[in-house]
Formats: structure tokens, sequence, C-alpha cells
């Protein structure tokens, strides 16, 4: 007998105390031994079966009010299929889903519909239905506002972009989704109610411009990269279970957005101009992965327009891109206020009653708004009831996917304990990807020694100074929508160097130097910094960006942070007067090595600090969560060696200077002298301070035996029904410190290239090695499928297939700025090799 994909077997032993063939709880019923019997659970992977009469039992009891145990006597199979026979169709186990769904929302009345069209669904007390809260969201952990435990906050997504490792993504939110599972277990087993089983998350927009407040959120600029991460995340929060998601996921937003406010323009009220090409090879290629590769059941639409037309009233996106064309059978939610900035932001709706009407026809199912105004809608005829049947239709079937209309112990993670939350393994995770995400900048000798700065040598340290205004705020470090933290797990970097150094006799002073946004009277501070660095062996600096409202800006007023949701940056300089403070050091303290860690969401121009001898080494931390600082000292002091890449191009301040934030076209345009967006396009050298895939190791790694071979040679295996390639290579450690290396693999059409819009090159695969020890090698395999020959034709967007010379290209991407010989400096090789397919 089939129950949502499962078969339900076997049968289990008569309890302890049960007498009697009556009283026997059987596997497949989990019948009470009346008055005696206790019904025994096992763990939540194998008791299905065990508990689905149970379950029966409780949703039949639900529907007979009064009806008590002694009225359920069931026997068998025949038994347990009657008993489901009785039961109203929607609570059926036995049915198809979406006859379930449908007999549903063919119970609800028409104010009961309207109910569910708001982020919080209402509850439907006449059908025992409880509301539902769909706006939970995961972006580095679930943004936990409660009081409920507290859960682990993992780094910001573009650092975890940052180590090209989409396993580790997979492992990050399937992290993320045990604990949300366990959280809405304590809820369910302490309220009855459901809590927090779909995430707003991930968000799949491309980081087009250096200065959007929202970057950190983003998986960078590449659509290849961001797609694989996504599709890993959508993984992990899913899970793998054929009946049941554990975590419905959220791909967002929907389409093209990629600013805040600027030029007198906000995020509800920016038009996006997106060409045909850009559409097809930028911004659409991750929401396939979310939709067509992952299987996301959920998309939210983004606040701005796409040329022309608002994405929450789009019908061209939302019904015929999104559904017809892409195949997306899930449930689509505005962004919050996206329905009412139609009426006054985009202006294109006379009243909220018609731009609700208006989003429901394009083919939004939730309002993350008000939804008051569709009840009238539906009296004057702008809406249909059958609009909103399709609408409720699809949420209600997202919560059939989560079990929210069978009892909890049904699916395989019943048995997740709050102790899931924030427990050791999520720590150690999140303190893993920290150390994989960590991007060396610079590594050079100090004056008067021919030795990298970093790794720092403990045996040669007496005193360390640390110092900053990042330097020990925990707050700092969580980047945003993480809700709260566990000050007593989390880590600052003075924390984290405390830490390693304990017991090792090396002395640890600490001086802030300055609030992060700088003081209107900050000499003493920076006084007391440079005090406090006196007779010390090195400095460590922990400055950056901030994400969180600072107490006092210089002129004594409140102010926002630097970067975030509703916050794009004015520039790519460091806030506040920081800079001050690493020109004091370096100007006071020549002699003193100096380490500068940066915490940022986008590039910051530092090319100064690059430049400047005292500040031998430099590394980028992003907003690197709550084992921040621990992460960070290990790298520091060599417990792993840095194999982070930029997921982005950071840009010199002159790059900002030259493109508006209103235009977010990837192409160049030389009548104009637009320079175009990200390494795919952008090639003038002067505007790059690090390019796209940047990152140094403690270590040398080289490549050897680049090799391209076809479908069925020498064991290379197609992709699907595709003609491929695969791409060999030998990676070796030809350093002195083990490590990992991330090898991204680029390609580029030898004659196309940089013309008609076609990409200078593109990321098309990468691969990690394992942990190399000096002199030792691995041979990774990248596979290529006809896909990676094709390029959007610029009539019209259309993805045609390139035939001819390709230059296929491992490590630093051809044309990429080097760096200045340092150690761990990026290695490249590249061949060239006539592409013909198929063949």
């Amino acid at each position: 007998m089939q129950f949502g994909g499962r078969r339900l077997m076997g049968m289990r032993k008569r309890g302890a105390g049960c007498t009697g063939p009556e009283a026997c709880c059987l596997v497949l019923l989990a019948l009470f031994c009346i008055d005696q019997c206790k019904l025994v659970e096992s763990a939540a992977a194998t008791h299905a079966g065990q508990v689905q009469a149970s379950a029966i039992q409780q949703q039949q009891q639900q529907q007979q009010q009064g009806a008590g145990p002694s009225s359920l006597r069931l026997r068998g199979v025949g038994a347990l299929e009657a008993a489901q026979q009785e039961l109203p169709p929607w609570r059926n186990l036995n049915l198809p889903v979406t006859d379930r769904v449908a007999d549903l929302v063919s119970s609800l009345t028409q104010d009961e519909k309207l109910g569910l069209m708001n982020n919080y669904q209402q509850p439907v007390e006449r059908l025992s239905i409880g509301g539902y809260q769909f706006w939970t969201e995961c972006l580095h952990g679930h943004q936990e506002r409660g009081s409920g435990a507290v859960p682990t906050i993992f780094p910001q997504p573009l650092l975890l972009a940052s180590s090209f490792d989409d396993s580790l993504a997979w492992q990050v939110f399937n992290a993320i989704s045990d604990e949300l599972r366990a959280k809405d277990n304590a809820e369910y087993a302490k309220t009855g109610n459901r809590k927090g089983l779909v995430c707003w998350t991930p968000h799949v927009n491309i980081f087009k411009d250096p200065r959007w407040g929202r970057g950190s959120e983003t998986f960078g600029e590449d659509p290849v990269l961001t797609g694989r991460m996504a599709l890993r995340v959508v993984q992990g929060l899913q899970g793998s279970d054929p009946t049941y998601k554990k975590i419905v996921a959220t791909c967002k937003h929907f389409l093209g957005y990629g600013m805040e406010g600027a030029e007198g323009y906000s995020r509800y009220s920016h038009n996006t101009n997106i060409s045909p090409q850009d559409l097809t090879d930028t911004d659409l290629p991750p929401f396939k992965a979310c939709v067509q590769g992952a299987g996301a059941l959920g998309i939210m639409c983004a606040y701005n327009a796409v040329n022309g037309t608002a994405s929450c009233a789009s019908a061209p996106l939302l019904k015929k891109l999104l559904r017809s064309n892409m195949g997306f059978d899930g449930y689509v939610v505005s962004d919050c206020n996206a329905v009412q900035a139609l009426e006054w932001g985009h202006k294109a709706y006379p009243s909220m009653r018609d731009a609700s009407a208006a989003a429901v026809k394009a083919g939004v199912d939730l309002f993350c708004d008000k939804a008051d105004e569709l009840k009238p809608a539906l009296a004057e005829g702008l809406l249909a009831p059958s609009d909103i049947d399709t609408a409720v239709n699809r949420t209600l079937a997202v919560r059939f996917a989560t079990g929210q209309f069978d009892l909890p112990r049904l699916n395989p993670w019943a048995d997740l304990p709050i102790s899931t939350v924030n427990g050791r393994m999520s720590r150690l995770l999140a303190r893993t990807v920290v150390q994989k995400g960590i991007v060396l900048l610079k590594n050079k000798a100090p004056a008067g020694s021919s030795k990298p700065l970093l790794p720092l040598d403990k045996s040669a340290l007496s005193k360390l100074c640390v110092l900053g205004p990042l330097a020990n705020s925990a707050e700092h470090m969580m980047g945003n929508y993480y809700g709260k933290f566990d000050a007593d797990v989390a880590a600052t970097p003075l924390q984290g160097i405390q830490e390693e150094l304990a017991g090792s006799g090396v002395k640890v002073e600490y001086a802030q130097g300055m609030d992060i946004m700088g003081q209107i009277h900050y000499d003493w501070p920076l006084e007391t910094a440079l005090e406090t660095c006196q007779g010390a062996d090195a400095a460590v600096l922990v400055i950056g960006s901030s994400m969180i409202e600072n107490d006092k800006s210089p002129d004594g007023s409140l102010r926002p942070a630097h970067e975030g949701e509703g916050l794009d940056r004015n520039n790519l300089d460091l806030p506040g007067r920081q800079a001050d403070l690493v020109r004091a050091l370096a100007r006071r303290a020549p002699g003193l090595p100096l380490v500068v860690v940066l915490f940022n969401g986008g590039g910051l121009d530092v090319g100064w600090i690059d430049r400047l001898p005292a500040a031998s080494a430099m590394l980028s931390a992003g907003f690197p969560g709550q084992e921040g600082g621990r992460g960070i000292a290990d790298v520091l002091f060599g417990r792993v060696n840095p194999s982070g890449r930029l997921p982005i191009t950071w840009y010199h301040s002159n790059y900002a200077y030259r493109v508006s934030q209103l235009d977010l076209r990837m192409r160049p345009d030389a009548t104009s002298g637009y320079p175009g967006r990200s390494y795919r396009f952008v090639s003038d050298a002067s505007y790059v301070l690090y390019p796209f895939g940047y990152g140094l190791s403690y270590s040398s790694f080289e490549y050897s035996q680049l090799r391209l071979l076809k479908n069925e040679e020498d064991g290379c295996v197609s992709v699907g029904a595709e003609p491929a390639f695969c791409l060999r290579v030998t990676v070796s450690n030809s350093g002195g410190a083990a490590g990992e290396h991330s090898v991204p693999l680029f390609l580029s059409h030898e004659t196309a290239r940089g013309k008609d819009g076609y990409p200078l090159q593109s990321l098309r695969a990468f691969k990690r090695t394992k942990l190399l020890e000096p002199g030792s090698s691995e041979d990774l395999e990248m596979l290529l499928s006809q896909s990676d020959f094709v390029m959007p034709r610029p009539s019209d967007g259309v993805d045609a297939l390139h035939l001819g010379p390709w230059e296929f290209t491992v490590g630093s991407f051809k044309g990429a700025a080097g760096s200045g010989g340092q150690v761990g400096s990026m290695p490249a090789a590249s061949i060239t090799a006539e592409v013909t397919l198929p063949y």
C-alpha cells in the first residue's frame, strides 16, 4: 500500500502490557492499546510505516470531534483503507498530493481563501487548519528573532562563494535545514504549530555594481558560479526525500535586481534594462539552476521593473518566462512592499486595489504585503475567483510538500532534537567556511626579512598588538539577516587570536583605535592604539565595512551602516576615517610588520594599502559569521592555508565614478565609453585592482599535463545526451606548505571574444583539490557539455553554438592582473583546441 510515495510494510511485535489480539500494537496500524498500550516510536529514517496508522487515526480524530479511541478500533489493511475513505480527500494520505490540494481549495470559502493570500496565512478554524508564516529567512542561518534556540550564523554567501566549493554550500544549507527542522519539531511539540519550513533563500541575483549594498548576500558576479552554488543551496535546503521537502527554497529576486538607491531612484522605482544577450547569459542562468536543476518550489519577484514593467506585475516574466519557458511549478511571492510599490514607487497603477489585482493576474501567489484590497478587487471584477484559486492552490501545495497537513513524525527529520541547533558540528562547519573562503590579497616580507609575513610564527613573537574598530565586535562579523547570535559562542578576531595564543607566552594587547565611523575627537583613541603597539613584534589591524546600525556618526547623530538592504555605498573607499589609522601606523611605526584584515561586502579600493610597504599582508574576510574570529586566527597562524578566490572583481574608485548605478548593462558600449561589467566584459585593466578569481596561498601550485579529451576518449564520460569534452589537468603543490587549491576553468572563443557583445572569457567549471602535501599532486577532471560552447546571438539573445577555436584556461583567466611575484601567486595554463560538434 502506498503512502505519499512510500510503501508501508511490516508489523510490530506486541507492546509491553498489551493482551489479546484487539490490543496488539501493529507496525502498520500503530493502534492504541486501549488504556494500556503506548505508541513506541523508532528512528525517524525508518519509522514512517510504524506510525502511519497513528497519523491517520489522529487526522481522523480531528475531523470527528468527540470520537474517542474506543470508536477507532481498526484491524488490518482493509480497516486502514476504510478509515482513509472516511476522511475528507485532502486528509487522505492515499491520494496524490495534487488531488488533496484541489480538494482542500474546493472546501474553502472565498474569505478563507483570501486569508491565505498574505505571507501570514490565517488559520481556518472550521477545518482545524492552523495559521502559517511563510516568511522565514535563512540567508546564512535561520534569522531567529524570537525566544527560540539561537541558530548557527554562517558566513555571508559571498564568502561561501569565495571557496569555489559547491559541495561546501550543500553542507552548509543541509545543516541550516536540519536546524530549521529541529526548531519546527520543538515548536510543534510545544504549541502544535508549524514553523520555518519555507525559506526565502537563496539570493541569486548577479552582483553587478560594486556599490550595491546587498552584494554580500549573493554568490558574486559570475552566473555559472552563482548557478552552481544556488543549485547546491536548494538541494541542501529541500533534501532528497521522495515524499517531503525538508525546507522549501525560494530563489530571489526575479529578475534583474541590483541596486538599492541612487541618483534619485530607489529599488521601488528603478527600471533595469536587460538586453536579450544579458538575459540569456547573465540574469537567467542562476534561476534556471534553481528551477530546472534543483527543483526549487519558490520564487520571489523583485522590486524593480524590467524593461519598463514592474517585475511583480509582469505576466511576460512570471507566466511566460518563468512558468511556460522554464517549467516552474511552485509558488511566487512578492518581495515585501513590492505590490504596494506598484502604486507609489513605479506609479504603474492608480490604487493599491488595481496594483493588487495586477500582481495576482500576472502570477503572484502570495503577498509579502497587505492583501486587503483583493476582496474589493473581486467584487469589482478586477479579479476572477479562479485567479485566487490558482494562487491558493500553489501555496497550499507548498505546505503539503513540507508535510504540514500530516503528522511531523511521518517525515524523516521528525527526531532531530533542539540540540541540533548551533551544535558542535554546525560550528565546525561555519569555521570551515571561513577557512576556505578567506582570500589572501597580499603577503610580502617585512623590511629586513626574506620571508613573507604570513603565517605568523608564534615562536618569533613576544608581543602582538590587535587594533581596529572591528577587531573585537562580534556583531560586525554577522553581516545581515542574522536575527540574533550567541555571544558566548561567537569569537571576534581578538578572541580568536587570544584562543590561538593561549599558553604560548605571547602577550596580546588590544586597542580599538576609533569607532567604525570615526570620531570628531578621535586623536586620543588613535594615540592609545599607537602606544599599545610599542614594543610589539607585529600588529593585526581589523577594519572595513559595516552592515549594522552604529550608535553615533562623526557629527553625533544616528547613522546607519555603510552597506546593506536599502543602502548602497557611495564609493569604494574605506568608510569613516579608518584610513587614518592605517596611515598613522605606517608612518609612526614603520618598522612594525602589519597585517590588515578586511571585513567587507563588495570590494574596497585598498590599492594604496597594497602599495604600502609597512602593510606586508592583507586578507579579505567578508562578513564571516559567528566563527569568524577563529577562522581568521586559523589563517593568520597557518593552521590552514588560505585557498579562497574572489567571486567578484575589485575595482579602483575610478570605475565607480565612470558607471551609473542605474545602468546595469553587462556589455560595454564603445560609443558612450561605457566599460561594461564584470571580468567577462571589462577589458580596461586600469579599472581593476584585483580580478575575479584572485587569491594567494602560503604555498605554490603548478599545472601540468593540461589536455582536452572528446567523449568516450580515454574514459571521458558524456554529460547527459550531449556530446562532451573532458578537460584534465595535474595540480602539484610545489611550495613548502600543505594546502588545498581551487581550479577554475575559463573558456574564450578565439575569434569572437570581445566582439558583438560576446564575452572576453567565461567561467565554465571549477574544482578543488584535496589537501596536497608539499611535493604531491592530484589529477582533476572537469566535464564540458555542448551547452558550454554556446553564446547568445546579438540580434535576439538566443543561444547559438559556436564552433572553431576555443581557448581553455585553468587558474587565472586571460588578461587577469598578476600578483607581483608573491609567493602563492596564481598559476595559469592554457591550451587552444578546435571545437567541432557534434563529432
